[in-house]
């Protein structure tokens, strides 16, 4: 790290005066891109017809990560068999063209709502998913297992759009959620816990996620198993209206769900290992610099291989609205020409965004505005893991207030929801969660409010 250090400060460019305020959902701007979408194929003519018949846009980017014919079949298979007033709160399912392999996840704060976006992990199953179903039916799945597989992740998906529409749901099922444990396990690399990203998220949204696809999979056995859980689903999200099951193969039993090699598990450095940054006088920026990563930015165009004026202008306007108790835990964000990772990561307190995190191949006909403000998001979720690493006692309250039996991981990736959606859409939070609110507000961001 010393070595990193070093390179930052020898290669540092300054931050550029700020641009004009960005406020645009990037994710929205996309949803607007794919309204217009055209075509006579067969793939375009069934997103179309599902445009028409529900309202709701079939989104890939061809060039990364495509929607097969098959997957977007059993799309409107699922659409078919829920009751429009569940179905009615989806506007978009997102094909997210990401190197990072996921299931499903929902960001629904500013204009983001109603989008569902889902991994590459939907039709590529992990080696995890794999090894787990082998484990219980000596065999590998078939491809109509798969695509059943896909129908219930995405009717996960749907739900948080669902209760982010409905908030008052999700605060009474919390009492029927405390009441026993309800199996909420995937076998991927990315846990649900650590995927979804719903708009004062609690337990509960999971827990009824899970239980909505159960509900479309085997209603028999949620009701014999978790009756107060049938019921409520069938009553106050599915309009009392039962739904054809389609059947999925369960893989709970015996087994945790981070196998071996599962790196879900997560890596988390020790924290703590050196005191914070001194608090400066004045305003605080920090190091601003590139790195050169040789031949992984040969193919990377000349324009893409140094970090954009408006970039760095995205950087000095979030820094100019941060409080310094949160913001000096950041010392120095590096821009590294490559697409060989994601869009940013970090280590100790330095920030590192890729190329991916500004010149993603599905973004590019984004306007600054919108590209601006989802930099911005992936930005703060990292500045919050640097927060985390200099103030592990932080980590400590936050799991003695919202759920002791967290690892470290899984406080983190609690906390960097919350920071983003604090500083995102503070009234939501405030709505939605107030505990994580006023919890945020009194020991990350030092009182400053949004």
């Amino acid at each position: 790290m010393k070595k990193i250090m070093g390179l930052l400060i020898l290669m540092a460019v300054f931050l550029m005066a700020p641009a004009s305020a960005q406020n645009a959902s990037y994710l929205d701007s996309v949803y607007q891109t794919y309204d217009t979408a055209s075509g006579t194929d067969a793939l375009t003519t069934l997103k179309n017809s599902i445009s028409e018949q529900y309202g709701i846009e079939i989104a890939d980017d061809p060039d990364v990560n495509q929607w097969s014919l098959s997957y977007v079949t059993a799309i409107k298979e699922v659409l078919a068999v829920l009751p429009a007033s569940f179905r009615s709160v989806t506007r978009m399912i997102y094909l997210d063209p990401t190197y990072l392999q996921y299931e499903v996840k929902y960001n629904g704060f500013n204009d983001q709502h109603g989008i569902v976006q889902i991994g590459a992990g939907v039709m590529n199953p992990s080696v995890v998913y794999i090894r787990r179903f082998k484990e219980l039916y000596k065999r590998l799945p078939t491809d109509a297992e798969l695509l059943a597989r896909f129908k219930t992740i995405l009717v996960r998906g749907m739900t948080y759009g669902f209760l982010q529409e409905n908030p008052d749901l999700a605060k009474s099922y919390a009492r029927i959620a405390a009441g026993s444990v309800f199996p909420t396990k995937v076998y991927n690399p990315g846990a649900e816990v650590n995927m979804v990203v719903a708009p004062g998220k609690i337990p509960a949204w999971i827990d009824l996620a899970f239980a909505v696809a159960q509900y479309c999979t085997a209603a028999s056995t949620l009701q014999s198993n978790f009756k107060t859980r049938y019921d409520f689903v069938k009553d106050q999200v599915m309009s009392g209206q039962t739904v054809a099951n389609w059947g999925d193969k369960s893989l709970t039993g015996t087994g945790g769900n981070n196998g071996t090699g599962d790196p879900a598990s997560g890596t988390v450095e020790i924290p703590g290992t050196r005191p914070p940054p001194a608090i400066p006088d004045g305003d605080y920026m920090p190091v601003v610099t590139q790195v050169d990563v040789g031949t992984a930015a040969a193919s990377i165009p000349v324009a893409q291989k140094v970090p954009p004026e408006l970039l760095k202008s995205a950087i000095a306007e979030l820094f100019g609205v941060l409080p310094k108790f949160f913001s000096t835990c950041t010392e120095a964000i590096a821009y590294m020409p490559t697409i060989d990772t994601e869009t940013a990561f970090s280590s100790e307190g330095y920030v590192f965004v890729t190329q991916n995190s500004w010149f993603m191949p599905s973004f590019t006909d984004l306007d600054d505005a919108a590209r601006g403000k989802r930099f911005k998001e992936h930005l703060l979720r990292e500045m919050t893991l640097r927060f985390c690493f200099f103030h592990p006692e932080v980590t400590v309250k936050w799991k003695t207030a919202f759920d002791k039996n967290q690892s470290t991981f899984e406080a983190y990736i609690d906390m960097i929801q919350a920071v983003a959606l604090y500083c995102g859409a503070p009234a939501y939070l405030k709505q939605m969660n107030p505990e994580r609110y006023l919890f945020v507000k009194q020991n990350i961001m030092d009182g400053k409010e949004f």
